[in-house]
C-alpha cells in the first residue's frame, strides 16, 4: 500500500504485515517525520485482508501439491509391490513410458515370474558335428500381462528312458540378439529360442521344459 508523509508529502510503499508490527509508526526517508498511520483505516484493512487471502492461498495449494504427491507415491508403491504394471504395461505406450522410466533410473523393471501360461509351441532337434545338438523352438506368453522370459531346461535320456543329463539355459543365451530379457515377455507374443552348447549333445531323448521363477 502507498501512504504520505504529512510534512513533506512524500509517497512511498509500505507493507501492511510491516505497517500492523510497528503499530502504524512510520518515519519518512525524505524528512525524517515521524508519524502514524491508523491501521484500522480502509486502504490499511483492505489491503491486508487481501495480503492474507494470498498468503491463504499460497498455504492452500501447497497443501495440495503434498496431497497430490503423497497420493502418487502410495499408488506408485502400490503397483510396484502388487507388480500391478505388469498388466499396464501390456499396453505398448505404457510399456515403452516404463521401460524408460526405469533406464533413465538406473533399474531393471522386476517383472513377474513366468507361469503356465508361457508355453513351448514347438521344438526341434538338430544333429551338429562332434555328437553335438542343437534345438529350435518358440516361446508363447498367452496370459494378459507382461512377463520375465523363463529359463528353460533340457533334460537329455538315453534309450532306456534314464537322465544322462540336465542342462539349464538363460534367457540371455537362448533368445535372438535383437530381444532383450530386461524389456519383458509381452502378452500374446510369440518368440525363437535356439539352444546349444558344448555340453548339448546328441542322444536318443530330449525334453524341453519351462523352469519358473518367482
Amino acid at each position: 500500500m502507498e501512504v504520505q508523509c504529512p510534512r513533506c508529502e512524500s509517497t512511498f510503499a509500505v507493507e501492511p504485515l510491516s505497517l500492523r508490527q510497528h503499530q502504524g509508526l512510520l518515519q519518512c526517508s525524505v524528512c525524517g517525520e515521524v508519524f502514524r498511520v491508523p491501521i484500522a483505516a480502509p486502504a490499511v484493512a483492505k489491503a491486508m485482508e487481501a495480503e492474507s487471502a494470498r498468503r491463504r492461498g499460497i498455504g492452500s495449494w501447497f497443501l495440495l501439491a503434498i496431497i497430490v504427491f503423497l497420493l502418487l507415491v502410495l499408488v506408485v508403491q502400490i503397483l510396484w509391490w502388487t507388480r500391478s504394471y505388469a498388466y499396464l504395461a501390456s499396453s505398448p505406450a505404457i510399456r515403452t513410458v516404463v521401460l524408460q522410466s526405469a533406464n533413465a533410473l538406473g533399474v531393471e523393471m522386476p517383472w513377474p515370474g513366468p507361469n503356465r501360461e508361457i508355453h513351448i509351441v514347438q521344438s526341434t532337434v538338430t544333429p551338429l558335428p562332434n555328437q553335438l545338438a542343437l534345438i529350435r523352438g518358440q516361446l508363447e506368453n498367452t496370459s494378459r500381462m507382461v512377463q520375465a522370459y523363463p529359463q528353460l531346461q533340457v533334460v537329455l535320456s538315453n534309450a532306456y528312458g534314464s537322465t544322462i543329463r540336465t542342462l539349464t539355459f538363460a534367457p540371455s543365451t537362448y533368445l535372438p540378439g535383437n530381444v532383450l530379457p530386461r524389456d519383458g515377455f509381452s502378452p500374446g507374443q510369440k518368440v525363437p529360442f535356439t539352444l546349444q552348447g558344448p555340453q548339448l549333445e546328441a542322444a536318443p531323448g530330449y525334453q524341453v521344459t519351462i523352469l519358473s521363477l518367482p
